[in-house]
């Protein structure tokens, strides 16, 4: 299994010559499902790093990102925290062994640190030399290996281990800046590699089989590599980069061109399903408002399933995850400023976490000197993410209804002021619209008597 790692930083600017044409033109339209809203649920980290699936075990393994002191996360498939691995922290990547048994996590730049995946407890640790800091890692063929960053001076390479406490081989000769890297059960020893957020993509792979890696083949395309997903068997990679605005595949290990799976600006993630029946891709929504993640059967060019998060949140890089019969799938997103980190459960499978409105409103008459001023307290508990304005208005005996508040919302989510009531019976009147048309509208009243 792939792991999953999430590294904030800015997106580089690109021209989008018809962002949305290629995921949701007329073609595809007129025959790819709608999309279903997933709202999601909050994530139970402070500063969210990587994910990955142990789907045998009912859980997810989420890092927290180094420099806080914080443990490796685990909670259930529907992001509820069961417990913490205090003995491993700061940990940048995660991902669990081909067979199931060990999960390894790249942790404070310095190290990998091996788990049994049952008990959680530490059985072994691979310790990088000095200058070498470790920021992801997978594990193929009997060996460990990690891409790593020359620390303090940009470049980096392959870091790659045969047993705990030795000495790693150091491979310099494919990637060098900031290595994303992904292995596969089906092509045990081989690593397929290159550098994110560098254009060209040049893509590698790397056989490490043997005492010395060497390279097997390479290649070199347009684009800014987000991310690789090696299909189960090993015959294909899906690679996510900024452009094309398409998630294309290449066959391994010569890297020939293979599928092309629509997605429209900008590729972000990719993952397979266990069985290799299913491939989930995800895209960065600006500048456009086409869905964020979409599910394929293997080889098709329209999908089966669409997924749409709310305009101010997005796919977090390597988040993406997709269990073994392609049913149910999982992505992390955060606002532009890396907040509202939020885990999303979604597929054919598994309904997502709606969307919904919470709005309620109160009035009540003063007593004495202001029993003839109402107090009127409306609050929007829904939505959480993007504007929170309310309008409110009152409307006596049936009368024209006049706007008595409307602006942002406190922290509370609540807006409130006064109202000199009239005779008879005031109908007061809150409701929201959501500017970007996701959350639904909603209208409520209440009525006070004088």
């Amino acid at each position: 299994m792939r792991a999953r790692t999430w590294i904030v930083g800015a997106v580089a600017a690109m021209v989008a010559v018809g962002p949305s044409t290629l995921a949701y033109g007329a073609s595809m339209a007129e025959t790819a499902p709608a999309p279903v809203k997933s709202l999601g649920v909050p994530l139970p980290v402070s500063y969210f790093s990587a994910i990955e699936l142990d789907e045998a075990r009912g859980r997810l393994y989420v890092g927290q990102s180094i420099g806080h002191d914080l443990p490796l996360a685990v909670t259930d498939l529907d992001g509820r925290l069961l417990s913490h691995v205090d003995a491993v922290k700061d940990v940048t990547d995660v991902t669990l062994s081909d067979d199931g048994r060990t999960l390894f996590a790249a942790q404070g730049y310095d190290r990998v640190t091996a788990m049994d995946a049952e008990s959680l407890q530490v059985t072994g640790v691979y310790f990088a030399p000095d200058g070498v800091c470790p920021t992801s890692v997978e594990a193929t063929g009997g060996k460990v290996v990690a891409g790593y960053v020359d620390c303090g001076a940009g470049s980096g390479g392959l870091a790659v281990w045969s047993a705990p406490n030795t000495s790693p081989r150091l491979f310099t000769e494919a990637v060098d800046y900031n290595p994303v890297l992904d292995t596969s059960p089906g092509a045990p020893g081989l690593v397929v590699a290159g550098d994110r957020g560098v254009t060209p993509v040049k893509t590698f792979v790397v056989d490490i089989s043997g005492d010395t890696p060497w390279i097997r083949a390479r290649s070199t395309v347009d684009g800014s590599l987000r991310d690789y997903a090696m299909s189960p068997d090993g015959t294909t990679v899906v690679q996510s980069s900024g452009w094309p605005y398409e998630h294309r595949t290449y066959r391994v290990p010569d890297l020939a061109d293979s599928e092309i799976y629509p997605s429209g600006a900008y590729p972000i993630d990719a993952a397979w399903s266990g069985d290799g029946s299913t491939v989930a891709v995800a895209r960065d929504p600006a500048p456009s408002s086409d869905p964020d993640v979409y599910l394929y059967a293997r080889n098709a060019t329209v999908p089966t399933y669409v997924v749409d998060f709310h305009p101010d949140q997005a796919a977090s890089y390597r988040t993406l995850l997709v269990n073994r019969a392609g049913t149910r799938a999982w992505v992390v997103t955060s606002d532009l400023y890396g907040q509202n980190v939020t885990l999303h459960s979604f597929g054919p499978a598994h309904e997502p976490n709606p969307p919904y409105t919470d709005l309620t409103i109160t009035a009540q008459v003063g007593k004495g000197k202001t029993g003839h001023t109402a107090t009127v307290t409306a609050t929007l508990r829904f939505p959480v993410v993007g504007l929170r304005q309310l309008r409110v208005t009152a409307s006596t005996n049936g009368g024209a209804e006049k706007e008595i508040l409307s602006g942002m919302l406190d922290e509370n989510g609540q807006t409130t002021g006064t109202y000199d009531l009239p005779r008879g019976t005031t109908t007061f009147t809150a409701r929201y619209t959501d500017f970007d048309g996701w959350f639904p509208s909603k209208t409520v009243t209440t009525t006070l008597t004088r």
